[in-house]
């Protein structure tokens, strides 16, 4: 039998010093010139899609092509790495993240896999900066390459697990830090955990009910206690 772990990475995994933001911003104003403000967007727990979209919206009061929103999320990943490494001193990984993850890679029968907003490039760009990479099963994880609603690449992530490994699997779980996590979680009828890292409150989070609330990632076998 096996446990399907699916980590959020943002705000869950670690924080980028905010890298994404300057990158995207970056992006933003070489496709609609320097002198235009970025608009003010909800963001946290939104697929890179999704935010894209809603700023070329804001800015121009039309809605993009899925070929515009393409190119502004491509644009985006390519200047990651250079933003990453510039905001390197601000950005970090959550402490108990460095013991969690190896200590469920020696695990058997847990599989942790991604549940993200971000796409495969951006979330390889940010896992790979930060040596996490190597613990995750990107080829059965859930990504926002096509998909602009988590519910909908969780769905995606769902099918790919049950093709996979079908009856075997044990139990589910989405970990992550907002209302959207936990959201997608249940959609798949995963049990969800909610972190208090992230942009949201521990009091935002209870509000959405998550199957397990902390306020932020436990040690390794202590998470493992709460797992089964």
């Amino acid at each position: 039998m096996v446990k399907l772990l699916y980590w959020d990475i943002d705000g869950t995994l670690l924080n980028t010093g905010r890298a994404g933001l300057y990158a995207i911003e970056e992006v933003f104003h070489s496709m609609q010139g320097d002198n235009v403000a970025v608009p003010r967007i909800a963001a946290g727990g939104r697929t890179d899609n999704y935010i894209c979209q809603q700023l070329l919206l804001k800015a121009t009061g039309i809605m993009p092509t899925d070929e515009e929103v393409t190119r502004f999320c491509r644009g985006y990943e390519k200047n990651l790495l250079k933003w990453l490494t510039l905001k390197k001193e601000e950005g970090a990984v959550f402490p108990p993240v460095k013991q969690i993850l190896p200590f469920f890679a020696e695990q058997k029968g847990f599989r942790q896999l991604l549940l993200t907003g971000n796409s495969v490039y951006g979330a390889k760009a940010k896992l790979d900066f930060f040596h996490l990479s190597q613990y995750f099963d990107f080829d059965h994880s859930g990504f926002a390459c096509n998909y602009y609603y988590r519910n909908d690449l969780a769905r995606h992530a769902y099918d790919i697990a049950h093709e996979t490994w079908g009856s075997t699997i044990d139990d589910i779980y989405v970990i992550g830090d907002t209302p959207y996590d936990i959201e997608c979680g249940k959609v798949i009828g995963a049990k969800t955990i909610s972190v208090a890292t992230g942009h949201y409150s521990y009091d935002d989070l209870t509000r959405c009910q998550p199957w397990k609330q902390l306020r932020e990632l436990p040690a390794p076998q202590e998470l493992l206690e709460l797992l089964v």
